[in-house]
């Protein structure tokens, strides 16, 4: 007689091999695995320990709750909730929706670990589809057909986990060899493998390894170039370039130029602004051919200051007093919406110290240029400028040297023809260019639409004497050069014009159409900003934009106050994390509360069923309920029939399959007197009743067992060869 023993075997081994290899469970350990590679990536470690822990401690225990199907259903609506309100919080907090949504994506593992821990938690391999697709449910289950059907989430949890983790730029070296190991450990072959076999596996995981960074570092590539492909066009079509040492215009480009109306820069001023704040983000010295260049000028750190970081180290005493003195200055808080973690800062004229920025990398060149880098996820720059007064001025811009007076290129005689036209080289300075803004106001016209150039003419030549008329980049470029024929040096500029303003913000505000370019022309040693453009230009930009303007200006007002990024002292708006953390404490009391009152599926109806005494079947659901066995709220007879005998499959008292038997057909018969026309004969009559008794005694007889809590473990006894040779579902 073959020896007799008891081991634990999972259930799955004794299904039909096409069965068992329609679903492939992960590794118990993958999924804690898969949240400290989420963690570990995103920064968020201090969530993803916990996390970890607890997806560990189902492998390491047997303890075990069942939710019932509507709480089931309230924690997918929690972590539903959790969702929509950290993505409301991350949208108000994160100005640029791209940079929220990102965020909202890596925060994904965290937000759905509730609705996953019910699974893991839980004696079921999967959730219904009613708990996770609104649509399914209803009913009087609350279930529609369809959403009683199971859905595995660990592997589900296992690709989100690795989407959230790979959301994370610059995307960091470990990245695909911690991914190479999390996909190798999730597709090992079987113990039964042989070591050819795994060898093979280990050599292709190699190869995809070596593939995948190669693709890569492609990618990467690929979106460099075409990222300098599409700065190169918003250089020459927007006007909005952020090289400091080379500008593209769209000089003797053909077609429209036009810039978005979305707002870049508020600007806060302690004093009125006269007519128009000209804030320059680079200047250049050498023009050739439709580009402006920087004469080498390298750039070096910026001090940082305790509270302030100075522009400007004035080297004599005399400069030192005049530094100190605050009279006669215009300050300006700015408010900029970051485009990039890197770029140039616009400032005024006279720029003397900003306030604001500490910690951030900032670097100047001799033109007074200021490049900033700032981290990836920083939505916007705000910081104060103060202005230097009129002493200091010229010490914050070097004195002009033999390149801003040289003229080489194609439209160099034209420009100088032009400056002759005008007699500019016999006026004082100040009068020549308030004759050359006179004369660009009276016979020329802005337009946004770029005249097409005759291929044997030069842009400027064309635009002087055949179209004279054309955008902010012809107007500053002619004025510039024309003045240098005249023996007044001077550098072209590129930045923002802010002369419009928000009563609504209480501000004055840039749009991305306010991109702009004008001239600094040296005038009695020092540094002027003349702006040659006809000053109609901002009513002729005005007159074209949108009437829905004024609601995205309001949207994008509502999200910058709920978010305090305009505020000077900026602080993060958690508060609006509290009606979050107050629902997730009141559902998650409800749900504790209710899970509390029993932990088998028999607890899942709560409070059973009014059952009315006029019923054939009153006696038996009562003798039913005193088992746990009684028929759940919004449970029909044959749905209860039908549950009790999934609940009592393969159980070995064959006595207790006769009684669901028997129960089964007396709800047929019952449902036949109710439902059938013809209803049901004496003889039916009779054999409904006597198997309603039946059904009575066999629940009431003594040492009937109670209802079993089903176990993923199997009761086998070995044979000879090792084999299972009987077993059964012994709960």
């Amino acid at each position: 007689m073959a020896p007799t023993s008891i081991h634990p075997v999972p259930t799955s081994a004794f299904l039909p091999k096409h069965t068992a290899r329609q679903h492939v469970s992960p590794p118990p350990w993958l999924i804690p695995a898969a949240l400290l590679f989420w963690g570990l990536l995103t920064g968020l470690w201090w969530l993803a320990l916990p996390l970890a822990g607890l997806a560990s401690l189902p492998a390491l225990t047997s303890w075990r709750f069942e939710l019932a199907l509507k709480e089931r259903q309230r924690v997918a609506d929690l972590c539903s909730i959790m969702i929509v309100l950290a993505g409301g919080w991350l949208f108000l907090n994160q100005p640029r929706l791209g940079t929220a949504l990102i965020l909202l994506i890596q925060w994904l593992p965290g937000l759905v670990f509730p609705l996953f821990a019910v699974q893991l938690y839980g004696r079921r391999d999967g959730l219904d589809l009613s708990v996770l697709i609104l649509s399914l449910r209803g009913g009087p289950t609350g279930s529609r057909p369809g959403g009683e059907q199971s859905f595995d989430l660990r592997w589900f949890y296992l690709s989100l986990c690795v989407i959230a983790a790979s959301m994370v730029q610059p995307l960091t070296p470990w990245l695909l060899p911690l991914l190479t190991l999390l996909t190798a450990a999730a597709l090992w072959p079987p113990v039964a493998s042989n070591s050819a076999r795994r060898l093979r596996f280990v050599a292709a995981m190699v190869v995809a390894l070596a593939l995948a960074t190669g693709l890569s570092a492609g990618l990467r590539w690929s979106q460099d170039a075409a990222e300098q492909v599409v700065m190169h066009w918003m250089e020459r079509w927007l006007g909005t370039g952020l090289d400091p040492y080379r500008a593209t215009t769209a000089i003797g480009e053909v077609g429209r130029l036009k810039g978005s109306e979305r707002i870049m820069l508020r600007v806060y001023p302690t004093a009125p602004i006269d007519g128009a704040l000209l804030l320059a983000n680079a200047s250049y010295d050498r023009y050739v051919d439709g580009t402006w260049f920087t004469t080498g000028s390298l750039f070096e750190p910026v001090p940082d200051g305790a509270v302030r970081r100075p522009l400007l180290e004035p080297s004599d005493s005399a400069l030192a007093d005049a530094a100190q003195d605050t009279t006669d200055r215009a300050d300006q808080r700015i408010v900029m919406l970051l485009r990039r973690p890197e770029g140039l800062l616009p400032l005024p004229l006279g720029a003397a110290g900003l306030t604001g920025l500490r910690g951030k990398d900032l670097h100047r060149n001799g033109f007074g240029t200021i490049r900033y880098r700032v981290g990836l996820n920083e939505p916007l720059l705000n910081y104060r400028v103060d202005s230097a007064p009129a002493a200091l001025a010229e010490s914050l811009i070097p004195p002009p040297s033999p390149s801003d007076l040289r003229l080489v290129g194609r439209d160099a005689d034209a420009t100088q023809e032009f400056s002759a036209s005008l007699g500019l080289a016999d006026l004082p300075p100040e009068q020549a260019l308030r004759t050359l803004e006179r004369h660009f106001a009276t016979e020329f016209r802005y337009s946004l639409t770029l005249p097409e150039t005759p291929e044997d003419v030069g842009p400027l030549q064309h635009f002087l004497e055949d179209a004279r008329f054309g955008h902010c980049e012809y107007f500053a470029t002619t004025a510039a050069l024309a003045l240098r024929a005249a023996g007044i040096p001077t550098r072209y500029v590129r930045g923002w014009s802010v002369q419009e303003y928000s009563a609504l913000e209480d501000a004055w505000i840039a749009r991305e159409s306010h991109a702009h370019a004008w001239v600094l022309a040296h005038l009695e040693g020092r540094w002027h900003s003349f702006d040659p453009t006809p000053p109609d230009w901002a009513a002729f930009e005005a007159a074209q934009r949108p009437w829905t303007l004024g609601v995205s200006d309001f949207l994008a007002w509502f999200r910058l106050s709920l978010s305090g990024a305009a505020a000077e002292e900026r602080g993060e708006r958690n508060w609006l994390l509290l009606p979050l953390a107050l629902l997730v404490v009141i559902l998650a009391w409800r749900i504790v509360r209710r899970a509390r009152r029993g932990t088998g599926p028999a607890d899942q109806a709560r409070k059973p069923p009014a059952v009315s005494p006029e019923s054939p079947f009153a006696a038996l659901e009562t003798a039913a309920a005193r088992w746990g066995q009684g028929r759940r709220n919004g449970e029909t007879l044959l749905e209860w029939s039908r549950r009790l005998g999934a609940e009592q499959a393969g159980a070995e008292v064959a006595s207790e399959a006769d009684d669901l038997a028997k129960l089964r057909d007396a709800v047929l018969l019952h449902y036949r007197s109710r439902f059938d026309p013809a209803g049901l004969d004496a003889e039916g009559t009779d054999r409904l009743r006597r198997l309603l008794d039946d059904c009575l005694r066999d629940w009431d007889r003594p040492g009937r067992s109670p209802q079993p809590r089903r176990s993923s473990w199997t009761v086998v006894r070995v044979g000879p060869a090792g084999c299972p040779a009987r077993h059964n579902d012994a709960e």
